[in-house]
């Protein structure tokens, strides 16, 4: 089913309660004219690219048609791709989101295993019982169970 809704938006705001949080671009179909150039500065990201694409243009959200399997060898998972889409994301998403992203780069290092790191970002990151519970865990030697049993990566 879908729904016409601002992906452009979404992506500018990144409001977790839209969509059910969840904002996945797995193809996009444009007619070849006015189309912008791929992020060209870190030669990976597409945050930015798709923020140019889906600004002035409508975009439908469909239901999920693909489940995506996380593992260690996903780009998401790499230190220098998480490293360049956090800074990219500081320069394109509203300040008010900024606490989101704090948010998303501690559970990275949470879930790589980088305590110290974690507990800094969560510190600044949105304070809820969630982020709470990962901070007091992170003192803890539980954080693989932890990684295992939920999904702290979103």
């Amino acid at each position: 089913m879908a729904r016409n809704l601002s992906v452009h938006d979404q992506l500018l705001n990144w409001r977790k309660d839209l969509i059910d949080g969840k904002l996945c671009i797995s193809s996009v179909l444009l007619p070849n004219k006015n189309i912008p150039l791929f992020e060209e500065d870190y030669g990976f990201l597409d945050y930015d690219w798709f923020l140019k694409v889906t600004k002035d243009r409508k975009c439908i959200f469909t239901e999920p048609t693909v489940i995506r399997y996380v593992n260690e060898n996903n780009l998401s998972r790499n230190p220098r791709y998480r490293s360049a889409e956090f800074i990219m994301n500081l320069y394109h998403v509203n300040p008010s989101a900024f606490k989101r992203l704090y948010s998303t780069q501690a559970r990275y290092f949470y879930s790589i295993g980088d305590m110290d790191r974690a507990r800094f970002w969560f510190k600044r990151g949105n304070i809820n019982l969630k982020t709470i519970m990962y901070y007091i865990t992170s003192y803890l030697p539980i954080s693989k169970y932890i990684c295992k049993k939920f999904r702290v990566m979103t």
